[in-house]
Parts: C-alpha cells; structure tokens; sequence
C-alpha cells in the first residue's frame, strides 16, 4: 500500500457502481439511541474541526480513502455481502455523532438493521473522479451513517473498489486493515474478527481519570519539551505563509512524496539500526534531526509523533481511531545518523512509554499549571511512521492506495512508511512554490542522511 495524493488515483474508466445504506437502514440510524461512551478525545477534536469549517461553509475534506484494484470477475451480490457484514462486525462503524451545541453524543445502529444496497449512476468517464470526490464530501461525514463510502468501478476483466471514511471512525491503519477485511470477505474468508473500538474508547477515559496519580509520566512529558520551551517546533524551513498576529494563516494543502530508499538500501539501513542495537525507526528519526539541525539550525529536535494504541490482540484487526499523540524529543549530538542513532532511539522509547495515557489528559494538566506551551495542544507539526509489511495481505494490496481529503494547513507534517519497495516520505505542505521548495530540500537532506549512514564506517553498540 502507498500513500498518495488524491491525484495520483486514477480508476480505470468504467461502470460505476456506489453502495447506500438501504430506507430501513436510513430510518433506524435516526432512531438509534444515545450510547453512555462518549465520542473520543480526537473524535471530539476532529468533529469541532469539521463543524468549524461547516460553519465557514468550506467543503467538508477531512476523510481518508483506501483504494485497490481487484482483477476477476465482479461479482455485485457477492460484494454487497461482503460491504455489509464488514458494516456489522465493526460496532465502531456502526455509530453516527450528533452534535448539539457543544454537546456530542454517540449514537449506535443495532447490527441487524444494517443493510446496504446498489445504485447505478451513469457518469462519464471523465466525470468519474468528480463523482467519487463528491460522495466523499457528502457522505464520508461523522453525522451521516454510515460515515462510510463503498464504490467500484467496474470492468470486463476487474474492478477498482474504494472504501472512504470520516477521519473520526479510523486512521491509516484502519484503512489498510479495513481494504483487507473486506477483500477476505468477498473471497469467502469469515472477516476479520477484532473487538469493538467503543469498548477501547471506555478504556481510554479510564486511563485519563487516572492522570491524578501518574505525576511521573506528567512530569516526563514536560521534561521532554523544556529544551524547546515547552514548545512543539514547526516546519525547519519556510513555507511561504502570510504572518499574522494570531500566527501562520492556513493555505490549501498539497500532497507531496518521494521515496527515501529503495528496497535493497532500505534493509542495508534496517542493519545499520540493528548494528547500533535500536530498530529501523530510530534510524528514520535520526535522519530527520540531522535535517532539522541541518536546514533549520535546532541543536535539539522535538516533534509530534502518532502511535497506535492497538497494544491488545483484541483491537489488532478492529476498525477505529487507534491512535495516541506523544513527544519524540532528544540532542542532535553529532554529525552523522550512527552519532545519532542512540538518542533518537532513546526519545523514541520515551515516547512510546508516555503514549500510555492519553495525550489530551496529560496535556490538560500541563496546560493548566502552566508547564507547556497552549500551542502543543493545536495542530502542531508532526511525524507518523507505517510499516505496511507488517498489515494483512500487503503483499496482494501493493499496488492498493491510501489518501486523505486535501483540506487546509500551515504545517509539513510527513507521513513515512515503509512497504517492500523501499522507504516513502509524504506530506501535506501548504500548495505554494515557497513550501514546494522547502519540502524538496528537506526531503533530499534526509535522503542524503540515510545514503551517508549506508558508507559510514560500522558503529558498535548504541554508545559508538
């Protein structure tokens, strides 16, 4: 799977085929319950994000979208099974939020009541990504249900299937999950089976009413960011935005990638990690320090960092928002990726230590005793790393795609991942040619880190 810009997805032409939930289905969604689990910590963030730029009447963006081409003979009622029992397995799809005012509720759909069926548009062969875009704005949305959309584009030999959500029912890793489940569905697999991301939510305000006893956790992520004033920095360059006394004015976003390191560089730099003693994601965050300090001046990097919270067997497959914010931060001592290496692995474990509590929680309490600065709990800059080896059937899913709606920023927040054709970076820049720039510099700094660690001379031990 690779992440990409939305135009870089160009389904085949062909018939298109779209799946809507069915009057009965419409009719039960608007009678569904309130539900005593509240909406998540970034549910709720995002939601107030979605209901802002409603307000401004900006086009609603904020979805992400899975896309493969499948080869065969499409089969029509076989998939709407399959799109049907995936709906009804994953309770955490099968919610729609309302919002009142500032008051969100969480809404369930008994499974059973849960049907899809077909419609069959006629569109233009060049009408057809305007059409797919348009049923993400519309119905990709946290107060529709389902907040999913399912279509293909169907050929004589195959079929494009895409599978779109509201970013608040799951992230990267639902999406490449999710493509999966759905493929092993209408194969004749059983699905996959997982828990429910509601009981995960559960869990996680119980992990937050617990933030009173864990002052030592507290008190470490306050420590990681007190060399960088208890700030999250941004981008190392300039991204040609208007300044203004309430900060950087937000532009259109622009997709940008480029891979980093082929397949065969990639594993040589994978033995480099493992000849320090750390693990190939250190190796990546010490590349982008050295970037950082190279391009923006920082003896001491900190960033944002997105982890998955799907610790337990029971979430590994589940469909939600899985995800935690913590800080990696650590000195940029050194001139080289093996210099760095050990205290990009050291700020790496730290970060994955803090991500047991919820960030929002944590970032509460430090806010409110005056400990970091207010910023951190925006949109800073950040940093999420994939390795989609690891996700179900990625072998037969290469060529699927992953893409988010291209909304605003005034950040580069990249997106790595690995897969087995090598390491990607990825970004949403503001679409400027100042940022454009930038980001193409930066982006060959730390290529030409990871190139230099591959003819260094071999490190022994994390202290080397």
């Amino acid at each position: 799977m690779r992440i990409v810009a939305r135009r870089e997805w160009h389904p085949e032409a062909g018939t298109v085929v779209d799946w809507v939930p069915t009057a009965r289905t419409i009719n039960a969604a608007k009678g569904a319950p309130p539900h005593p689990v509240p909406v998540s910590f970034l549910q709720r963030d995002h939601i107030t994000g979605v209901l802002a730029a409603r307000a401004e009447d900006r086009p609603h963006r904020a979805y992400t979208c899975a896309a493969v081409q499948v080869p065969g003979r499409f089969d029509e009622s076989r998939l709407t099974a399959a799109l049907t029992s995936f709906l009804r397995d994953h309770p955490g799809l099968r919610c729609v939020f309302r919002a009142d005012g500032e008051q969100l509720t969480r809404h369930l759909i008994v499974a059973g009541d849960v049907e899809l069926t077909t419609e069959h548009p006629v569109v233009a062969d060049r009408d057809i990504a305007a059409h797919i875009d348009a049923r993400l704005a519309r119905s990709a949305v946290f107060d529709s249900f389902p907040a999913v959309v399912f279509g293909a584009v169907v050929r004589h030999d195959g079929f494009d299937l895409y599978f779109g959500i509201d970013h608040a029912f799951g992230d990267g890793s639902s999406q490449a999950i999710g493509i999966a489940d759905i493929l092993d569905r209408y194969h004749g697999g059983a699905g996959f089976r997982s828990g429910s991301h509601i009981d995960h939510v559960a869990t996680e305000y119980a992990l937050a009413g617990q933030i009173a006893e864990r002052d030592a956790e507290v008190a470490e992520w306050a420590d990681a960011l007190r060399p960088t004033d208890g700030r999250l920095p941004g981008f190392a360059l300039d991204l040609g935005l208007e300044q203004t006394a309430a900060g950087p004015v937000p532009q259109r976003v622009r997709i940008r990638r480029a891979q980093l390191a082929d397949a065969e560089d990639t594993e040589a730099i994978a033995a480099v990690a493992a000849a320090a003693g750390t693990g190939f994601t250190a190796a990546v965050y010490a590349a982008l320090a050295l970037a950082d300090r190279e391009l923006g001046g920082r003896d001491h990097f900190a960033t944002a960092t997105v982890l998955s919270t799907r610790g337990s067997a029971e979430h590994q497959l589940a469909q939600g928002w899985y995800c935690n914010f913590a800080p990696v931060a650590f000195p940029v001592q050194g001139a080289t990726l093996r210099e760095v290496i050990g205290d990009a692995a050291a700020g790496l474990s730290r970060a994955r230590r803090l991500s047991a509590l919820p960030a929002h929680a944590v970032l509460a309490t430090l806010i409110g005793t005056g400990r970091v600065d207010p910023s951190v709990a925006g949109s800073p800059q950040m940093v999420s790393y994939l390795d989609f080896r690891w996700f179900p059937a990625q072998r037969e899913l290469s060529d699927a795609v992953l893409f988010t709606g291209e909304g605003r920023t005034r950040n580069a927040s990249q997106w790595i991942s690995r897969d087995h054709d090598g390491l990607w970076i990825a970004t949403q820049c503001p679409d400027n040619p100042v940022a454009g720039a930038a980001v193409t510099r930066y982006f060959d700094t730390v290529r030409a880190h990871l190139t230099a660690a591959l003819t260094a001379p071999v490190a022994i031990g994390l202290g080397a």
